[in-house]
C-alpha cells in the first residue's frame, strides 16, 4: 500500500467515494489528507513539497506559478462551477453600499478575490473605493463576518449557509460572472509529478472509476448521503457539489484558459503570456483512462 500525501479545503464527492467505496484500496494507496484553511500556509507548504499534490482551485496553481514562478503542472479536473456567493451583513442590500467599507479577503491575486474584483467592476467600484483583510479561507472569513468585522465577503458553501442563516444578504452569486469555473483539480510541482507517473496514474484511476459510480442514477442518493454525513453539508448544497464533479476527471483546456484571461483582466498577469497548454499534462489522465488527450485551448484572449 503506499500512500500519498494531499491537501485541499474540502474533500469532493469523488473523493469521498473513493475512500469510502473502496476505489483507493483497489489501487493500493492510502490518502492522507490534510484540510487546509489559510491559503498562504497551503501556497507555501506546496511549494516546499510538504504534500504530494493539492485537490484544490487550478487557479491559485495558475496563480503562484504566473506570480511566484513555482513550476506546478495540473494532472486532472475534479469540479467546474463556483458556488461561492458575494454576501453582505444585514443592512448591506445592494453591492453600491460597499463603498468606503471593509471587506473579508484572500491573498489579492487568489481566484476568490479576483471574482469579487470582477463583480465590483462590474458594478462600478473599483479596488481603491473599498479596503480588504486578507484574512483567509471561507470559514475564517465566515468567522469576520459572524462577528461584524467586515461588511461583505465571498463565501463558498457551507460557510455561505451559515452567513445566510445568521441574516446575511444575497449581493453576487459567483457563476453569474465567470461561468463553468474550473473549481478543484489535482496539481503538484512538475518534479514530483514526473517522479511519480505511476502514482499519479493509480490515483487518477481510482478518481475517475469513483466518478463513474457516482454518476449512475442507482448511487445517487448513496452518494448524496455520505457527503453530508462526512462534509456536514444540506441536503441542497450537498447535490449542487455532485452537479459540480466533472466526468472522469477530464481535464478542459477551455476554462483553464478562462483563468488567465481573468488574471489578465484584474492585471495581475502580466505579458509574455502563456498557453493554457503550458499549465497541465494531459498524458497521465490518457494513461489512466485509455482517452485521447483534450483538444488543445491555446493563447488566451486578450480584450483589445
Amino acid at each position: 500500500m503506499d500512500i500519498v500525501r494531499t491537501t485541499g479545503y474540502h474533500r469532493r464527492p469523488p473523493h469521498l467515494v473513493a475512500e469510502y467505496k473502496g476505489f483507493f484500496t483497489r489501487e493500493a494507496l492510502e490518502v492522507a489528507y490534510d484540510f487546509a484553511t489559510y491559503a498562504p500556509e497551503h501556497n507555501q507548504g506546496m511549494a516546499e513539497g510538504r504534500w504530494d499534490f493539492s485537490l484544490s482551485s487550478p487557479d491559485t496553481m495558475i496563480a503562484r506559478m504566473t506570480t511566484d514562478r513555482v513550476d506546478y503542472q495540473l494532472f486532472m479536473l475534479a469540479e467546474e462551477g463556483l458556488d461561492a456567493f458575494l454576501i453582505g451583513r444585514p443592512g448591506i442590500t445592494a453591492i453600491e453600499q460597499l463603498r468606503g467599507k471593509l471587506l473579508a479577503g484572500d491573498p489579492g491575486d487568489s481566484n476568490l478575490d479576483l471574482i469579487r474584483r470582477k463583480i465590483l467592476r462590474a458594478n462600478g467600484i473599483r479596488e481603491e473605493e473599498y479596503q480588504v483583510e486578507t484574512i483567509g479561507s471561507s470559514p475564517r472569513r465566515l468567522e469576520a463576518f459572524l462577528e461584524g468585522r467586515v461588511a461583505a465577503a465571498m463565501l463558498t458553501a457551507p460557510s455561505s449557509d451559515k452567513a445566510f442563516a445568521s441574516g446575511g444578504v444575497l449581493l453576487a452569486t459567483a457563476e453569474d460572472y465567470v461561468p463553468h469555473w474550473p473549481l478543484t483539480g489535482g496539481w503538484a510541482l512538475r518534479s514530483w509529478i514526473q517522479k511519480n507517473r505511476e502514482l499519479i496514474v493509480r490515483f487518477i484511476r481510482a478518481w475517475v472509476a469513483a466518478t463513474d459510480w457516482l454518476l449512475l442514477p442507482e448511487n445517487r442518493e448513496e452518494t448524496i448521503r455520505l457527503i453530508m454525513e462526512k462534509e456536514g453539508l444540506n441536503r441542497e448544497r450537498a447535490e449542487h457539489s455532485m452537479a459540480t464533479v466533472v466526468p472522469k476527471a477530464r481535464i478542459n483546456p477551455v476554462t483553464l484558459r478562462r483563468v488567465l484571461e481573468l488574471r489578465i483582466e484584474m492585471g495581475v498577469y502580466k505579458p509574455p503570456f502563456a498557453p493554457a497548454e503550458s499549465f497541465y499534462d494531459s498524458s497521465y489522465w490518457s494513461e489512466a483512462t485509455g482517452l485521447p488527450a483534450p483538444e488543445p485551448a491555446g493563447f488566451p484572449k486578450v480584450a483589445p
